[in-house]
């Protein structure tokens, strides 16, 4: 078996805050013969970690299909000094497939209070914000600009692992040592999109808003907020009613509101009557007031009262209280108040229930 230690300097990521209460992390990525654990092995196993101002790579490599249980015994022995491991889709397909190489082998696995960090699965949200068609490591290092000296893909990889099983060809074995070395790398450099997970969890500042009229029915809303993290590349997304853009640590949004009438339904129309004169709905108790002949029974769809006024679309329906245009519309609106956009913590709250849905 081959083992081989790297050390870098200055890296270009930081391990995220949010994890460190966790205990030591470290990245890691294996190599396999195959996608089934019943008819293939592990080839090489790669950890990436930091340690004091460096990070640390150690990779190890089977020389032989025979070195696969000092590899894994090796790497266990490695981890029990760890208690963060930080993968890229490794609860689909590493952890998985490494516990049943354990059993097949009979040696221990990971201790059940290993604290496993999925980042396909963190990061899988952002996929609409970043506009990007898949999610897999390589197209997130496009996005993120980290060249790779790595060309091979999978298939091949596995090909050449076995040349190099039976030649021990020095350029071979480089050749697998660096797909992990790149993907280990890669997956460090994901750090930076938590900042792109801050915003849609709302870890902002609001830093401006502004009101600017389109037409009698419509108005944009702008706003401007600082970003907790800035983000590694700029991006601008449409919105269903607006638009976002962030670069650095601003980010700038528009939202479109509707100025008009719109209505407030009651949901419990039976207890009302329609006032077709008035085109408004009042409740039984008052109703008695009112001549029989300009009151009828309520029924769902006219069971409301109008409210005329400036409104933005509402992305929480538990926000009281709602309007729509009419009864079948799904849109739902919420007031645009001079208070509400002077309420820092309920705008705030209101953006961060838009971004959810971004």
């Amino acid at each position: 078996m081959i083992t081989k230690t790297e050390i870098y300097g200055t890296p270009a990521f930081e391990f995220p805050d949010r994890y460190s209460t966790f205990g030591k992390p470290v990245i890691f990525d294996i190599e396999t013969t195959g996608f089934s654990p019943e008819s293939s092995f592990t080839y090489l196993i790669g950890v990436l970690f930091p340690e004091e101002n460096n990070w640390k790579m150690t990779q190890w490599l089977s020389e032989t299909p025979e070195d696969e249980k000092e590899l894994l015994t090796s790497f266990f022995y490695f981890m029990k000094d760890f208690q963060v491991l930080v993968h890229f889709n490794g609860d689909a397909f590493d952890l998985p497939y490494l516990m049943k190489r354990c059993t097949a082998l009979e040696l221990p696995f990971f201790p059940e209070n290993l604290q496993s960090i999925d980042l396909y699965r963190t990061f899988r949200p952002l996929k609409k914000l970043l506009k990007l068609s898949a999610m897999n490591l390589k197209s997130l290092e496009e996005f993120l600009s980290v060249s790779r000296k790595d060309t091979m893909d999978g298939g091949k990889l596995i090909s050449a692992y076995h040349q190099f099983a039976q030649t021990g060809a020095y350029d071979l074995q480089e050749i697998l040592l660096l797909h992990n070395h790149d993907d280990l790398l890669g997956t460090a450099s994901l750090f930076s999109l938590f900042s792109y997970s801050d915003l849609l969890d709302g870890k902002f500042e609001l830093s401006g808003v502004s009101q600017m009229e389109e037409d009698e029915n419509s108005f944009q809303l702008l706003l401007s907020l600082t970003l907790k993290t800035p983000v590694p590349k700029q991006i601008s997304v449409p919105l269903e009613h607006g638009y976002l853009t962030a670069c650095g640590s601003s980010c700038r949004m528009s939202i479109r509101g509707f100025r008009g009438s719109l209505k407030y339904f009651f949901k419990d129309y039976k207890n009302y009557y329609y006032l077709p004169l008035e085109d408004t709905a009042i409740h039984k108790s008052v109703a008695a007031y009112v001549d029989r002949e300009h009151r009828i029974p309520a029924k769902a769809s006219t069971c409301y009262c109008r409210k005329n006024g400036c409104f933005l679309p509402a992305y929480d329906t538990a926000v009281t209280p709602l309007f729509k245009k009419d009864y079948k519309d799904v849109s739902y609106f919420m007031e645009c108040t001079p208070e509400f956009l002077s309420d820092t913590r309920a705008l705030g709250q209101y953006l961060s229930g838009l971004l959810k849905h971004v």
